[in-house]
């Protein structure tokens, strides 16, 4: 699904950038603002909730049971209290500090590959149908040499993360400069729909199998059919799935930034009510409706005010 989000990405950028060109500076500076305030708050929340985790569960650092979890939060906090400037430094540009992201927030991985499109969209754009066509071979290159992934975080994405944006672009081309809207509408809402859950559980089947290229190619599909029902009119607005999805969409960064840390809390705080070290999964479901309500608080007070203030600058 973050694949999803990447094709979302290419999407709205190509429409923005279109809308209102930006020069580069000035692009720049308003992802800046878009990303860090709410990146750098919720970067301090995960390091305060692996200090609370820490401090009132120490149970769920022990790794004498092997559980990956419990591994992986040791380490964190291990290399929390030797976090040094480079530490820091690595954080700021999205990467890992050591062999985890600060605070044990791993979902921040997506957001390097975000930042570098970010960096070349000004170029990119400057002339779309080279990057678009030297997106699509590069992005061949990266499936068939298999062994890329080990390498430099930009040189991954170039052969693997940067297709799935200029995807995402060459759509918005594609709405706005073809009838591919027409040809939409003309095929029946339930036969979409149907493609539509088609795809999905492909997709579900593919991730729990691992199959990581055939996954973000069919994830592609997904994106542009699902954007493509959308646009067409194919489900009114009152539905309401949409309305509800639509209400979720309007905090989904601040809902990204913040679920993990309050997640692996919510962990912690089971552990310390039960005294058991809980699996993962049958705590899951329990604790998204909280975290779902205290994100939504967070971007209250986080993301939007922030919006709004740069908005009106």
């Amino acid at each position: 699904m973050v694949i999803f989000f990447f094709v979302l990405s290419g999407f709205f950028i190509r429409y923005a950038q279109l809308r209102k060109h930006r020069k580069p500076i000035a692009f720049y500076i308003n992802r800046i603002v878009r990303i860090y305030p709410p990146f750098l708050f919720a970067s301090v929340l995960a390091i305060v909730c692996l200090w609370c985790v820490a401090q009132g569960v120490p149970t769920v650092l022990i790794v004498n049971d092997g559980r990956e979890l419990n591994t992986t939060l040791a380490q964190a906090w291990q290399e929390l209290n030797t976090l040094n400037l480079g530490g820091v430094v690595r954080t700021l540009g999205f990467m890992r500090v050591g062999n985890v992201y600060i605070g044990y927030n791993d979902v921040y991985w997506s957001l390097l590959p975000e930042a570098i499109f970010y960096l070349a969209v000004p170029l990119a754009f400057w002339h779309i149908r080279a990057y678009y066509a030297l997106s699509m071979a590069f992005h061949l290159v990266g499936l068939l040499w298999t062994q890329h992934g080990s390498l430099d975080p930009f040189t991954n994405f170039l052969l693997t993360y940067n297709f799935y944006f200029a995807v995402g672009a060459m759509f918005y081309d594609a709405v706005v400069r073809t009838p591919w809207l027409t040809w939409t509408r003309r095929v029946p809402g339930w036969l979409l729909m149907l493609m539509m859950l088609g795809l999905f559980g492909v997709l579900l089947v593919l991730a729990v199998l691992k199959l990581k290229p055939i996954s973000g190619l069919v994830a592609i599909l997904l994106a542009v059919l699902s954007m493509s029902t959308l646009l067409a009119g194919k489900i009114s607005p009152k539905n309401i799935v949409i309305r509800i999805l639509h209400k979720v969409g309007v905090f989904s960064f601040s809902l990204y930034l913040y679920h993990f840390p309050l997640l692996f809390l919510c962990y912690a705080g089971l552990v310390y009510l039960t005294g058991e070290t809980v699996f993962y999964a049958r705590y899951y479901w329990l604790a998204l409706p909280l975290v779902t309500l205290a994100s939504y608080l967070l971007y209250r007070v986080t993301e939007r005010p922030s919006i709004n203030y740069f908005r009106k600058v």
